[in-house]
């Protein structure tokens, strides 16, 4: 009977946590079932390679590496919710993302202690969550999730009726031939606080597959200032 309710509570405590290769890390697939609100929480989500091929796909961009990402994340002292999700559209994810957050907010996280990054399509879900959250305290990172020429206001629309809010960063790299700025997404409004920066490493799009610290030690800065 021992050996039975060891092994139910192993097989709980697997579904609840960690990613594969996390060695430990607070890194979970969805929100905790213990949440701590001192802690700090930040929401990550990947790019469209790892819908199409899995954490360890590749593309003409390079090969992502998804695991070390969240790790490295982790590693900055977040508890990291994040998931290998199946290919999903970008509105009903931010939603999700949406009422996850309110879970935390629910358990007494302060919003200030909360952020939500991603990548790529990613990052463009991190966008649509910026009016699906609609809080100026949360921390927002944009990595390469602006496509050039584009206008997400139908998307904007379709997850709420009013205006971005929180504290937004976007990073790319200048030699991204498909990304652009933000800054038309986020024009000033109250509640709203926007920074953009164009990194100089010339690895495109590619940059952002792997935990680099010219960008990780910029989102961990972020999200953690004052």
């Amino acid at each position: 009977m021992r050996l039975l309710v060891l092994a139910i509570a192993a097989l709980a405590l697997s579904a609840c946590a960690s990613t594969p290769g996390g060695q430990g890390r607070p890194i979970y697939t969805d929100v905790p079932s213990t949440i701590d609100p001192k802690a700090r929480y930040l929401f990550h989500m990947h790019g469209t390679v790892v819908e199409e091929q899995g954490p360890w796909g590749r593309n003409r961009h390079g090969h992502y590496k998804y695991y070390p990402t969240v790790e490295a994340l982790a590693d900055r002292g977040f508890i990291v919710i994040s998931e290998v999700r199946k290919p999903t559209e970008v509105v009903p994810y931010a939603l999700k993302v949406a009422g996850q957050f309110a879970k935390l907010r629910a358990a007494g996280v302060p919003a200030g202690r909360i952020a939500v990054t991603g990548v790529s399509k990613g990052g463009f879900m991190t966008l649509l969550t910026t009016v699906a959250v609609a809080n100026p305290d949360v921390r927002f990172v944009i990595l390469a999730g602006c496509l050039r020429d584009a206008s997400f206001a139908r998307a904007l629309a379709a997850v709420g009726n009013r205006p971005p809010q929180g504290r937004v960063l976007s990073l790319y790299d200048y030699a991204d031939p498909d990304v652009g700025s933000c800054a038309s997404t986020f024009p000033p409004t109250p509640g709203l606080v926007f920074e953009e920066s164009v990194l100089q490493t010339g690895r495109d799009h590619g940059l952002f597959f792997s935990p680099d610290p010219i960008w990780v030690d910029r989102v961990a800065a972020w999200v953690t200032a004052p």
